[in-house]
């Protein structure tokens, strides 16, 4: 169990002015975990020291993002100069457009894809949704004809897009 953080306090008999190697010392212990290491006197010591610690935290992690970036940007540099780069160029600019408008000109040919692979599929599929579009009432009647000698549900398979 760790106990509350506590502020220098030295023992009687020693010296009460604390050597500056002494005092960094501390400093950072205070600065590698601020719950257990013994904490400064001033407040504003302490402030900026926590405050360093939380920016070195942050600029550590977004090294280490960057590095991330710069690794994925290798890989793809380092395919892109063999034959299959030289295949599948043109699929780089569906992958990642340049610019707002090439953005937005993807997003509405996708759009247009999807809804024309919907249609098409609807009118594959068939039968079913042509015949009882008009009359509800015989759709129904249909059914339970279906479903009458069997004592089975019929269950349909859920829409499967490719996106």
């Amino acid at each position: 169990m760790a106990t509350a953080p506590t502020t220098l306090q030295h023992p009687p008999g020693t010296n009460q002015n604390p050597s500056t190697l002494s005092k960094a010392r501390d400093s950072i212990k205070f600065l590698v975990d601020p719950k257990t290491g013994p904490q400064p006197h001033h407040l504003r010591t302490r402030a900026l020291l926590r405050s360093l610690r939380y920016f070195t935290i942050f600029a550590f992690w977004r090294l280490i993002r960057y590095a991330k970036y710069a690794l994925v940007g290798a890989a793809v540099a380092a395919i892109s100069g063999t034959a299959i780069g030289s295949v599948v160029s043109g699929t780089a600019f569906l992958i990642a457009p340049t610019g707002v408008l090439g953005g937005a000109g993807v997003g509405v040919l996708w759009a247009i894809g999807k809804f024309g692979w919907r249609r098409a599929r609807a009118r594959y599929e068939g039968g079913r949704a042509r015949e009882g579009r008009g009359d509800a009432r015989a759709d129904e009647r249909d059914d339970a004809r279906e479903g009458e000698g069997k004592g089975d549900v019929v269950i349909k398979a859920p829409r499967a897009d490719p996106w």
